[in-house]
This record gives C-alpha cells, structure tokens and sequence, in this order.
C-alpha cells in the first residue's frame, strides 16, 4: 500500500473519530433556561419523573431527546366571542387570559404534543365555551354594570377545570371590549339619555332641597339670634330693675340707719345730760348734808324770791272749747329778777 494513502486513510479516520466523540460530548448535556422547565425523553419514553429545572444538565448522547416548556405568566387574547343573552340579545366580547402552566409535564406530553403552542390552542375553545354560559344568565343592560363580576365568574367557571384537563393555572380574565347589536346600541342610547335626564332632574331636586334646607337653617338661626336677643334684653332689664330697686333698698337703709343712729345720739345726749344734771343735783345735796336738807334749801330760795303774785288758770285752746285742760300760769313778775336769772342755773 502507498504510505501516503495509509497516511491519509489514518487521518480521516482521526479526524472522523474526532468528529464522532465531539458529537457525542455535544450531546450528553443540555440547558434549560429560566422560567422554563424540561423532561427527558429516552427512546421516546418519559423517563423524568419531575420537570428538569433551569441549569445545566447531562443526558445519554443519541438516545435521549429533551423538551423545554415555559413557566412564566402568559397572556394571550381569546379571539371574539359571540353571546346571547338571557333577553336574546347578540353581543360581541374580547377577552384576554392570563396563565401559567402549573403542571408541565401534563401540558408537554398529555396536552400539547411537546410543545406550549398546542396548549393555548385547546384552552382557548375551552374558555369561549364556558363564556357563553356566564353571559347566557345575564341581562345585556347588565353587562357593562357587572362586568368584573362577570369576569370573575367566567374565572370560577373555568380555573379549575383548565387546571385539571390542561396543566394550566389562570390567573386572570379580562373582558376588553363589549359590542353591541346596532338596534340595540341605539336603545341603549335612549335609555342612557332618559337616564341621565332622571339623574339631571333628580340632581336639581337635590339642589332644590339644599337651599330649602339652608333656607330653613338661615330662618331658623335668625329666629334664635332674635330670640336670643329678646332674652338678653329681657334679662339686661331685668338685671337693672334688680339693681335700681337694690339701689332704693340701700338708700332707705343708709337714711333709716342715719336716722336710727341720729335717735341714738340725741337720745345720749341727752342720757348724758340728764347723768350731768343728776350729778349736780347730787354734788349739791352732798354738799347740803343730805338731800332733804337741800329740798329745804330750795324752798327757802323760793320764798325769799316770791313777789306775792298769784298764780292765773287758763283753759288750753285760749277759747275755752269743750275738752280744754285748765293749765297753770305763772306771772312774769311772781320772782323777782336775780331769782329768776338764778333758776336756770339750779
């Protein structure tokens, strides 16, 4: 043989071996990104018996094949949908899902034939059906008014089910777009205009209310701002009739005081008087030696002093009237002079 054909034959098998064993270490490990999730397929048959989660993993080279499936919230639209509803009204709705595979494996080999695409394309006739039967039990004047409650029943119909036939956990369901029959939009209208006029006339009674009620409430404070004045007045009167006759009580009081205190005066003055008189009549009978000696004293003085007139009666009134008291008149001349300067003075 040629040692150079040789040559070449043992570097192509080289470079085929070479070939072959990079293949191989090529394929004996994979890589399954985030928010995915992958099985392992040998020969065909699912030998994972928990989804591969995100990292590097190895395989049998050849015979092992991997699917990868994603895990991460996805929100897909569901194509319009045609209702009826309960008063045999046609409308049009969109929808948009939210979802997540909640079991992979289910959605990859049961569901989808290893693949998300597939599993979209089952749920959503799923939803639409479901769809049919929430709106079917709904009135269309409704639709707009209850459209969460309505979501949230289309959610309540279909969660559990999806989540049993699918593999598949929805989160959400939003109704993005409502579309009426034209005949009806145009009643919807005129019920909508006959609303608002009953909301405007029920917004001007209000109104009216309110400044009947302020009105009222304006009267009504007037009323007992009057009133409040009338018994300040009232009371004020009051008060300074109260303080007059106060006034009257203390200026009787003050005079009968005054005059009270002017009796006590001249009645000690002359309490005084009568002790200052007693006590000279006392001094002088003392001084006689006794006070028949003294009331011997003065009659004597008496007798030296007499002029020998008589005494005259007089009838009090002078024109003797019935009833007159007679009363005794001395004459001017019954004492002479010096007896009459000195009897003041005993």
């Amino acid at each position: 043989m040629n040692p150079l054909l040789a040559k070449l034959r043992s570097n192509v098998t080289l470079v085929v071996v070479l070939a072959v064993a990079v293949i191989l270490v090529m394929s004996s490990y994979f890589t399954v990104n985030q928010n995915e999730v992958g099985a392992v397929l040998r020969f065909g048959r699912l030998v994972s018996d928990q989804p591969v989660q995100p990292g590097l993993h190895f395989k049998l080279p050849v015979v092992d094949s991997v699917h990868t499936i994603r895990t991460s919230i996805e929100k897909i639209p569901i194509p319009e949908i045609h209702v009826k509803t309960i008063d045999n009204q046609f409308v049009s709705i969109d929808m948009s899902l939210t979802y997540h595979f909640s079991d992979p494996l289910k959605a990859l080999f049961q569901v989808g034939d290893m693949g998300g695409g597939t599993v979209s394309e089952k749920v959503i006739p799923f939803v639409q059906s479901r769809t049919l039967d929430v709106f079917g039990q709904v009135n269309a004047l409704e639709i707009a008014d209850k459209k969460k409650g309505l979501e949230n029943s289309i959610l309540t119909a279909i969660q559990a089910q999806a989540a049993d036939m699918f593999g598949v956990k929805v989160e959400d369901i939003q109704i993005t777009q409502i579309k009426y029959d034209e005949n009806f939009e145009r009643n919807i209208q005129v019920t909508v205009q006959t609303r608002n006029q009953q909301l405007a006339a029920i917004n001007i009674l209000k109104v009216k209310q309110t400044e009947a009620e302020q009105a009222v409430a304006v009267a009504k404070g007037e009323a007992d701002a009057a009133a409040a004045t009338a018994d300040g007045q009232k009371r004020v009167a009051i008060a300074q009739a109260e303080a007059q006759a106060q006034s009257v009580r203390l200026a009787a009081d003050a005079a009968a005081y005054d005059v009270s205190k002017r009796a006590e005066a001249e009645a000690g003055a002359k309490r005084e008087v009568g002790a200052a008189e007693a006590e000279v009549i006392s001094t002088k009978a003392k001084a006689a030696g006794s006070a028949q000696a003294y009331a011997e004293i003065l009659r004597a003085e008496a007798t030296k002093n007499w002029t020998g007139a008589v005494p005259g009666v007089q009838l009090a009134g002078g024109a003797g009237g019935p009833g007159a008291a007679p009363v005794v008149v001395l004459p001017a001349e019954a004492m002479r002079p010096a007896a009459a300067a000195q009897a003041p003075t005993e």
